[in-house]
């Protein structure tokens, strides 16, 4: 795998993450303060710390977990091949949920890099990396 460009941000955004915070959105299906709060604790490690490393460390355990047998196997060839290529393979969001603690910090960790960065995944895996992603998960989604 060719490394992750090294270039990152650290630049921290100013003010709300919500533009709209606290203005009502009008929506009643939407979570109150409380409920959210209330779930507040389940993030307690999901901090991410971003950087050129750790995503390369990320795009080993995701391209290992891929290769494997298995759920985790399935939701890390199908969010590879996703990011490959997301017209030809589309992935419900909500999967990636259901990773163990470590893919999916490697799965945030991907995901944040290619937002944060504004680059494209095919800058940082080549086609002969995702070969092998093709032969084992790419038939099941053609």
């Amino acid at each position: 795998m060719t490394p992750p460009m090294p270039q990152h941000t650290s630049a921290k955004p100013s003010g709300s993450a919500f533009p709209s915070q606290g203005a009502s959105a009008g929506f009643g299906s939407m979570s109150t303060p409380s409920q959210l709060t209330a779930l507040d604790g389940r993030l307690g490690w999901l901090d991410l710390n971003t950087r050129a490393p750790v995503v390369n460390h990320a795009l080993n355990i995701m391209f290992s977990a891929a290769m494997q047998d298995g759920t985790d196997a399935n939701r890390a060839g199908r969010f590879l091949l996703a990011l490959w290529s997301p017209d030809q393979y589309p992935l419900d969001l909500n999967d990636l949920g259901y990773f163990d603690r470590e893919l999916n910090y490697a799965c945030r960790h991907l995901a944040n890099f290619i937002i944060a960065c504004q680059v494209s995944f095919r800058q940082l895996v080549t086609l002969s990396d995702m070969e092998p992603i093709f032969a084992a998960w790419g038939e099941e989604h053609q």
